[in-house]
């Protein structure tokens, strides 16, 4: 279902885009008039995520990737200017969950998260952004967590990792500034998507939602419509921000567990 065309004739490409939060903002830019490229490593996924928008109306291709391997990022990228000749919009969505005690969290657990939250952000970014440097004009936003804004516990490695993507989105809106390249941050609370229902259980979800002010988790939609925003004209004055979409859950006392 097409809406108002905020996004005509734009180029998006949204990393991690098969499922969850990356799928529900490649579907909201699509039904916006975006031609979006959904890269993500299971290649089939992305297909049927690429195949639900076209029959939905929308233009979408798919890509199978890791992004936080340059080489393979180089690739598809190449592939994208030649059949469309610029790029638009980058949604740098991958990001994967570990968590324990921190005095447990393996080395192994930071290692991993930071090359796929931070890297995986870093590589495909670097890529682009030398197009919307020729073009002087571009749209990137990372998708970070409430969890880089607050103290949570039982999972610094990843609160950590998705710290560093907003210094990271700080530091490129900086840089990149000259070029009318705009570079912002989502951060979203727990959100209804494959990841989540993986790592808690019905109980678990029942008590993150308690602990919200609008008493509900909020759903992929919810973070594709904060995205909408930032990538379109309306936010053409907004740069190096961190927009929060966590239904009010970090403006209240954090419990303690």
């Amino acid at each position: 279902m097409l809406g108002n065309m905020r996004l005509k004739d734009k180029v998006a490409i949204v990393t991690g885009g098969a499922s969850g939060i990356g799928f529900a903002i490649a579907a909201k830019f699509a039904s916006e008039g975006a031609k979006v490229v959904i890269i993500d490593i299971t290649g089939d996924k992305a297909e049927e995520a690429a195949e639900r928008i076209r029959k939905s109306g929308g233009e979408a291709i798919a890509f199978q990737g890791d992004v936080s391997s340059r080489g393979r990022v180089e690739e598809i990228i190449s592939e994208v200017l030649r059949r469309y000749g610029k790029i638009d919009i980058l949604v740098n969505n991958v990001g994967i969950y570990r968590g324990k005690s921190f005095w447990e969290e393996p080395l192994e657990f930071w290692e991993l998260l930071f090359k796929v939250n931070v890297l995986g952000i870093v590589i495909p970014s670097q890529v682009v952004v030398k197009h919307m440097m020729e073009r002087r004009s571009g749209v990137i936003i990372n998708i970070s967590s409430k969890a880089a804004v607050v103290g949570e516990p039982g999972h610094a490695a990843y609160s950590a990792s998705k710290g560093a993507v907003l210094s990271l989105t700080r530091a490129m809106a900086v840089e990149l500034a000259p070029y009318n390249i705009r570079v912002n941050a989502i951060c979203p609370g727990p959100t209804e998507t494959p990841l989540l229902f993986a790592v808690t259980d019905e109980d678990e979800r029942k008590r993150m939602a308690s602990r919200c002010i609008l008493g509900r988790l909020a759903k992929p939609e919810d973070i594709a419509g904060a995205a909408l925003y930032l990538a379109s004209d309306e936010a053409s004055y907004v740069t190096g921000q961190a927009l929060i979409v966590d239904g009010g859950m970090t403006i209240t006392a954090v419990e303690r567990f």
